[in-house]
């Protein structure tokens, strides 16, 4: 009898690259494979109307299933009422013991902080502020002077402010379809009332602005790629730079950035000690995962954010559990089969093992 494996998405589209290749090499393999998302769940009767992937004719066909016994979860929420509605669907599916997620997510920006603070990883992390509410915000503006704030659940770049304090002013930039925005604020009193705003919207975390700009004043970082084998087994899956717009903010794809590859970016720098920071790379890159995955839940896949600042220095900036593949398709399509396979392979690999290995995340 065939594995069963959803992949599960706010909004599933017949047309989605990434979910139809593997669909494809899911026909190789005993795994019947599904499409849906939380919204479409039935818990009283645990089916879901959705879409599986014909075995005869290759194509997404519209059905109503049992919820499949293995959940490749790629779901973004939004801050609507539908998105709060699925998390609750999700969770109760993540707490049913029938079903499996071959990944169990993290929690937020500051959890992860407070807890990988705590182990060996502590040195990689910048110090990291949650911001209790305006006056603290203002108080760490001016003791760091060039700050940067995000939400706490925030992603793709969403809500990201820079902040800085200039005689008689303080300039704030973010990001927006348009490009950069600025505003500048000539009084306290006036920028105290902007973040009164923001913080009724979001709770955010703040960091000191870490100095990563190219010599065209571009932001950059660095973006692994790690996801588990057929045995279980964490591996590097792809290594890029990642080059924002020049005097931007973000070095999010969705938000004008590009790929590079490492090793072009290695030549070009070569002033840059390479030995020491690919040493430190290796030693974070092989505990990282392992810390996650004892002090929250068990994961498939990571991408992770590593600053290089301009000393030299090597920072963990960010850790997300449903990463883009897109660093694959730019870089280096060859691997492109073996990136829609590892969802397959995994779920293989969960089918052997027995549930009582099973960490499961509950945020």
């Amino acid at each position: 009898m065939n594995l069963s494996l959803g992949i599960m998405t706010l909004t599933p589209q017949v047309t989605n690259e990434y979910f139809l290749e593997i669909a494809k090499r899911s026909l190789s393999y005993p795994i019947d494979l599904y499409l849906f998302s939380p919204q479409e769940i039935s818990p009283l009767n645990e089916t879901v109307e959705g879409l599986h992937f014909d075995r005869v004719t290759g194509k997404w066909e519209k059905d109503a299933f049992e919820i499949p016994e293995y959940i490749y979860d790629r779901t973004f929420y939004q801050y609507d009422m539908k998105s709060r509605q699925a998390k609750a669907v999700v969770q109760w599916l993540k707490n049913q013991k029938q079903f499996r997620f071959l990944g169990y997510g993290l929690p937020n920006k500051w959890h992860l902080y407070e807890k990988l603070k705590q182990t060996s990883l502590s040195p990689y992390f910048p110090e990291t502020f949650l911001v209790s509410d305006v006056n603290h915000l203002l108080n760490l503006l001016v003791k760091h002077t060039d700050i940067i704030i995000k939400p706490v659940d925030g992603a793709h770049g969403f809500a990201v402010y820079h902040l800085v304090v200039r005689p008689n002013e303080i300039l704030v930039r973010t990001t927006k379809k348009q490009g950069i925005v600025e505003q500048s604020f000539q009084s306290e009193e006036n920028f105290l009332k902007w973040g009164e705003h923001i913080l009724k919207q979001h709770t955010f975390i703040c960091q000191k602005r870490l100095l990563n700009q190219t010599k065209g004043n571009a932001p950059f970082d660095l973006r692994i790629l790690l996801s588990k084998d057929h045995a279980g087994q964490w591996r590097e899956f792809q290594r890029a730079v990642r080059v924002g717009e020049e005097n931007g903010i973000l070095t999010n794809i969705s938000r004008g950035a590009s790929y590079l590859s490492y090793s072009d970016w290695k030549n070009t720098h070569e002033l840059i000690s390479w030995d020491f920071i690919e040493e430190e790379l290796t030693s974070i890159l092989e505990e990282l995962p392992l810390l996650l995955e004892e002090h929250f839940s068990t994961l498939f896949e990571i991408g992770v954010d590593l600053i290089i600042g301009k000393d030299h220095s090597t920072w963990i900036l960010d850790m997300n559990s449903k990463p883009g593949h897109k660093i694959v398709d730019a870089l280096q399509p060859e691997k492109l089969s073996s990136l829609y396979k590892a969802p397959l392979d995994y779920c293989e690999f969960l089918s052997s093992q027995s549930l009582s290995s099973l960490k499961r995340g509950d945020f």
